[in-house]
């Protein structure tokens, strides 16, 4: 019920991913206005997400998410209110503040009611949800402002997060009865999770992957102009990519059960990397897909990895704290990624977005290698 859930507000989040540069440009925004629009959501998510896991660890799980879902809902109304792009931005910080209270609490939740021998395939099922929601959102998105106008895409958004809000108070059951409230109850300082060894090691490895991946997100549409691909091919080309991703959650969080799952976040993590180091130097449709194909694979193999590595430190350090530092580094990568791929697409031009692109992906992937070195489950 729990991924249901957050798999429908994702929904209602993927609907106005493409749409927001579009409304963005609408509203009068240049091309530095409309970079600071889409980065203003992530950069509420990373200054805001530790206090929210840290909290959450204290007081319980489900009165953040219901409040998060429902202010999502108030939030998604406002969008159809600005009269200039500045507001824009403060609709969108707002945005990001309430979505700390939903996905990162949802996953820390997951991890609560895993038994330890199937933490992986939790994860994994929850973050299938995720990742299903934010593929079909876009398409649905489009069509939905193609047929019925901008302004009903964000209502369909509202009332997608209302209905979620709805699931969770029926269905969740309240923190003081279901099992593992004792584990919620233990946290240690956030300086403590930050100068830990592995805790460092991941968060360093997703915010270079997350600012060589946003670069693959927000510049394929450019490359693909000049490989002169219809944007068919390129909705076909990022849908791969995404659906790939959700289809292995499931699988690579069991797999992440039966053996250290550091493996699986070393090695997807430079073959990501290795993938989009190749976009820039082949030709057509199809090899362009085949890596896309590729790049799917690799984050679906790594993502499980990464998330049952903070579900079981979590047990110990605090399940949302810990879940919401790791998003937090996730979030300050996707700020950093459209700034600096915008700045390199300027002074030396679009392969080397790519380019540079790949070698953050595997930064981050010989930084995850020092530093889970020693880790063992």
């Amino acid at each position: 019920m729990l991924s249901v859930s957050v798999g429908v507000a994702m929904v209602g989040l993927g609907i106005i991913w493409p749409l927001i540069p579009v409304y963005a440009v609408e509203l009068g925004a240049g091309g530095t206005m409309v970079g600071i629009i889409i980065a203003s959501f992530n950069v509420s998510k990373t200054l805001f997400s530790p206090f929210a896991g840290r909290l959450s660890d204290k007081w319980g799980r489900k009165n953040f998410i219901v409040t998060g879902l429902f202010f999502y809902a108030v939030i998604s109304v406002f969008y159809v209110l600005p009269s200039t792009a500045k507001m824009l931005i403060i609709i969108r910080l707002f945005h990001g503040l309430t979505s700390v209270l939903v996905v990162p609490i949802a996953m820390a939740l997951a991890a609560d009611i895993a038994p330890k021998p199937k933490l992986g395939l939790y994860m994994g099922t929850l973050n299938m949800a995720v990742m299903f929601g934010l593929g079909v959102g876009p398409a649905l998105g489009g069509m939905i402002r193609d047929h019925f106008g901008m302004d009903t895409a964000f209502y369909a958004m509202g009332f997608l997060a209302l209905l979620t809000c709805i699931l969770v108070m029926i269905f969740i059951p309240s923190d003081a009865k279901r099992r593992g409230i004792q584990e919620i109850k233990k946290t240690v300082s956030i300086k403590k999770m930050l100068t830990h060894r592995v805790v460092l090691g991941i968060s360093f490895m997703r915010f270079f992957a997350a600012s060589g991946q946003g670069a693959v997100y927000t510049f394929l549409p450019i490359l693909a102009l000049q490989l002169k691909l219809t944007s068919s091919q390129v909705g076909i080309i990022l849908t791969a990519n995404i659906f790939l991703i959700a289809f292995l959650q499931r699988p690579c969080g069991r797999l992440a059960d039966w053996i250290n799952p550091k493996f699986l976040v070393i090695i997807g993590t430079f073959a990501s990397g290795l993938t989009v180091l190749g976009m820039p130097f082949v030709d057509g449709f199809m090899m362009i897909l085949l890596l896309n194909i590729f790049m799917g694979m690799a984050n679906g193999l790594s993502l499980p990895g990464g998330l049952v590595i903070t579900g079981q430190l979590g047990r110990d350090m605090g399940m949302a704290s810990l879940m919401s530092i790791t998003d937090g580094a996730w979030s300050l990568g996707m700020i950093v990624s459209p700034i600096l791929s915008g700045i390199i697409l300027d002074v030396f031009g679009l392969s080397y977005v790519f380019i540079v692109g790949s070698l953050l992906i595997i930064i981050g992937g010989v930084v995850v290698t020092f530093f889970l070195r020693d880790y063992k489950p």
